[in-house]
């Protein structure tokens, strides 16, 4: 079986688009249906169905697209481990970090550091929708996002929603609200909101909830970046954002006020994602299992565990062995 045709196979899985497959590979779509004709061909199956949409592989189309992700994972794994074996070097662990949560996060990053300090952290900070694709590339391990909106392929360990606070420009707000403030009215001032590269994600909620209560809300940015959010309302810009509260520090805004929202929606997700074939990471599960994170948004004792896999329990290290 040729691994290129199967790489192209794995591309129009992800993408549900053959059109869309062939711009994210550089090549025309032609030859693109060609070779998944020929990959057909070659097994004799049909490998996808078409619907109004897109395009979805048949029940042997996503056989085939897990076996390939998992034989993909094995040569770049080998080909790593080989290098490293020959350097000597030290474990190399390649997160991808979200915007989204740097700060829910920073805690994990300090306790695997404490544990292990043989293990070097490669962290590449991004957009989610970025990370989600560098993941299906195999350019990093796992990434810690807000939990996927299609979760095809994806294997997602979420953990408890992060409460979501208003910042708001006191030229809009000049007195503190003593309790909540409704989340309606809060769409009724300028908004600056987060807004992934692609994909429906936090943005697409926040909107969905106003719309819902009868609000147009007037959005006059879109930023990927809580910090560069708040930097511009600390800057003067009369507007307000919607932010996890676990990125929001009280004590470096000066000009804003940090108010609790009701009805307050759950939007944030924070998630650990890995490809479903790509080996469980015991270095960070051991901190999960023993707790992590132990915030105001995660209570000790609440149960997580990985969907999008038939058994979404946390493995033990015998059982992560065996993968």
């Amino acid at each position: 079986m040729d691994l290129k045709r199967l790489k192209y196979f794995c591309k129009v899985v992800e993408e549900g688009s053959i059109s869309q497959a062939a711009r994210q590979l550089n090549m025309a779509q032609p030859p693109l249906s060609k070779r998944i004709h020929e990959l057909e061909a070659e097994l004799n199956v049909s490998l996808f169905v078409r619907t109004a949409k897109r395009i979805e592989p048949t029940e042997a189309g996503y056989y085939l697209y897990k076996k390939a992700c998992e034989i993909f994972r094995l040569i770049n794994d080998t080909s790593r481990e080989t290098i490293s074996i020959a350097n000597k070097e030290n474990k190399v662990l390649n997160i991808g970090l979200s915007h989204l949560f740097q700060c829910y996060f920073k805690p994990l990053f300090l306790e695997l550091h404490r544990r292990h300090p043989d293990v070097i952290l490669n962290i590449s900070v991004s957009d989610s929708s970025h990370l989600e694709q560098s993941l299906n590339d195999g350019l990093i391990d796992i990434a810690l996002i807000q939990k996927p909106y299609h979760r095809k392929g994806f294997d997602c360990l979420a953990f408890n929603p992060v409460r979501l606070v208003a910042v708001v420009n006191q030229a809009l707000l000049p007195e503190k609200p003593e309790g909540p403030f409704p989340y309606l009215d809060v769409g009724r001032w300028p908004l600056l909101l987060l807004h992934r590269a692609r994909d429906p994600g936090t943005y697409e909620s926040l909107l969905d909830h106003f719309r819902k209560g009868g609000v147009d809300p007037d959005v006059i940015m879109h930023v990927t970046q809580p910090g560069v959010i708040m930097d511009l309302l600390e800057s003067g810009l009369e507007a307000a954002t919607l932010l996890p509260s676990s990125e929001v520090d009280g004590d470096r805004l000066q000009h804003c006020h940090i108010i609790d929202v009701f009805p307050s929606p759950q939007v944030f997700f924070p998630a650990m994602v890995k490809m479903s074939a790509t080996p469980y990471m015991q270095e960070q599960l051991e901190i999960i299992q023993d707790g992590y994170p132990l915030t105001p948004s995660e209570p000790p004792g609440e149960e997580i565990g990985w969907e999008g896999c038939a058994d979404a329990v946390l493995p033990t290290s015998a059982e992560n062995q065996t993968r």
